[in-house]
């Protein structure tokens, strides 16, 4: 074989350096892929343990909630002394808060997973602060009521509103055999 000359020496390094530059960038551009692809993989494997640690905690928070429910279940009740009995503690909690009942309707009992429910629908009237008062004195966890829809507007006195909204009084439904 021959001896190179100058000319065909440097032709030679800048072709292998030309080679060996573009095997690095491919490389390197494969080894980005490959990185990018771990740290998207990573990403979803946090998030897939962040979601399954929410499950987890809801598990254990509805595990206490349903322990609760056992302990302190609704009341046996026929179907209209929940009714009724939810009409009277509406209006006292009404006439306590300092609210006028501006039209009230009897609902049909409903059949819900922890027993029936007994629905009221009311329209209210008075100040802002009777309203939150007897939000809080209507809805405790013992007394087994819920406010499922609750709309507040302004009445035309300003420290007033108008307040449209449904209330459920949950019961067990009492056995005829019993006593």
């Amino acid at each position: 074989m021959r001896k190179l000359a100058t000319n065909e020496r440097r032709l030679l390094i800048f072709f292998c350096a030309a080679i060996f530059l573009a095997v690095n960038l491919l490389a390197a551009r494969a080894w980005m892929t490959w990185r990018s692809t771990v740290v998207r993989d990573i990403e979803a494997k946090r998030s897939e343990i962040a979601e399954g640690q929410v499950w987890i905690e809801g598990a254990a928070a509805d595990g206490s909630a349903r322990a609760w429910m056992e302990a302190h279940p609704p009341s046996p009740l026929t179907s209209d002394q929940a009714s009724t009995g939810l009409l009277k503690s509406f209006r006292v909690a009404a006439e306590e808060a300092g609210l006028k009942v501006t039209e009230e309707n009897l609902l049909p009992a409903a059949d819900v997973s922890s027993g029936n429910a007994a629905a009221l629908q009311a329209k209210l009237s008075g100040p802002f602060a009777g309203v939150t008062k007897f939000l809080f004195s209507l809805q405790s966890p013992a007394s087994w009521r819920s406010v499922p829809k609750l709309i507040v507007r302004s009445d035309a006195e300003p420290p007033n509103v108008l307040v449209d909204m449904e209330v459920r009084q949950y019961y067990l439904p009492a056995s005829s055999t019993g006593p």
